[in-house]
């Protein structure tokens, strides 16, 4: 069996030879490719439809005049249930952020073909098991022992067909194969676009509040600290509007960790539509839109968290200047991922 496959990857590899030079194939269980190309933790602009060549061809005409990084392309597209990612002459799949948030909620693979190739496998946000070919490293296997079996894609393997047994292995563990006109095919594509952008606007980008330290740690690194925007989004509207029930204390305990459950979620989403029940029809009181922004921040999606949160706290009406200033300065930030 193994034989086969590798003479599949290797036919398909020599077809394709860009594939074994600088360009990272990632495959995700998130199904929207928008969800997916955030991931990828900068703003990115959607350019329709392209094939392997557009994006070459656009590579070759906006090239950097000056030794500036350019922007990363992803081509993306579906297939059984998964969605794979082509990065032509790119690898920001391997960063280890993008990695966890690619598997957030279920897994991650990736491939990255160069020199010296590596896979990254990931499962439900957390770090990456990283193999790289020619690494003094060599790390636990563990989960996927049995798929790797005798396959030649650990870090000791010799040999010219690594690069294929990865893809045999990506093919074992998504159950997808990729063929010969899966390159050629069209997918979605987009610009991962690196330019700086301003994380505040310019009525909070002099705020004295900016001169706490953990304040200017999230502004300075949101996509790091969009746990701790969430997290403190909600601390701050469950005190505004004055909540401090067991299951309110108890969810805020775990919002900046893994001991969020899905019970957790049930009871506050149970607390959130008992407060909404009272609300005059158009709008939400204060609870309301608290119990709102801490079941957002309960949410496992780092990002979706701190958007949810700190868009629901900044309905909270009411609380000191410190407070509303935070608050907007979170919303910015989360905003801004």
């Amino acid at each position: 069996m193994a034989r086969e496959e590798l003479e599949h990857y290797r036919e398909l590899l020599d077809t394709h030879f860009n594939l074994r030079s600088y360009t990272c194939i990632s495959w995700t269980r998130i199904p929207d490719f928008t969800e997916v190309a955030s991931c990828f933790g900068n703003p990115v602009e959607p350019v329709g439809k392209w094939i392997l060549s557009d994006a070459s061809e656009y590579r070759d005409q906006h090239g950097p005049s000056s030794d500036e990084e350019q922007d990363p392309i992803i081509l993306l597209g579906a297939r059984s249930g998964w969605t794979i990612a082509i990065e032509p002459s790119g690898r920001e799949s391997t960063a280890t952020e993008v990695m966890r948030q690619l598997s957030v909620g279920g897994e991650a693979f990736c491939v990255f073909g160069n020199s010296s190739p590596e896979w990254q496998y990931s499962r439900d946000g957390g770090n990456p098991l990283r193999v790289r070919h020619i690494s003094d490293d060599e790390p636990e296997i563990g989960v996927l022992d049995a798929l790797i079996g005798d396959l030649p894609c650990r870090v000791d393997s010799s040999g010219d067909n690594w690069l294929e047994a990865a893809y045999v292995l990506a093919e074992r563990v998504t159950g997808v194969r990729l063929s010969d006109e899966w390159p050629k095919k069209p997918h979605e594509g987009y610009i991962i676009r690196k330019s700086p952008r301003e994380v505040l606007p310019e009525d909070l980008r002099n705020h004295p509040i900016l001169m706490d330290p953990e304040i200017a740690e999230i502004v300075t690194d949101p996509h790091r600290h969009r746990r701790k925007t969430a997290e403190l989004s909600a601390r701050i509207a469950v005190e505004i509007a004055d909540l401090g029930s067991g299951v309110i204390r108890e969810a805020l305990a775990a919002t900046d960790s893994r001991r969020i459950t899905a019970e957790l979620r049930k009871q506050v989403q149970e607390l959130a539509l008992q407060s909404g029940r009272h609300d005059l029809p158009g709008t939400s009181s204060n609870q309301t839109a608290a119990l709102h922004a801490l079941l957002g921040a309960l949410d496992p999606n780092d990002r979706q968290a701190a958007r949810l949160a700190s868009h629901w706290a900044s309905r909270v009406e009411g609380g000191n200047p410190n407070q509303r200033a935070r608050l907007a300065i979170f919303q910015a930030c989360a905003e801004y991922l």
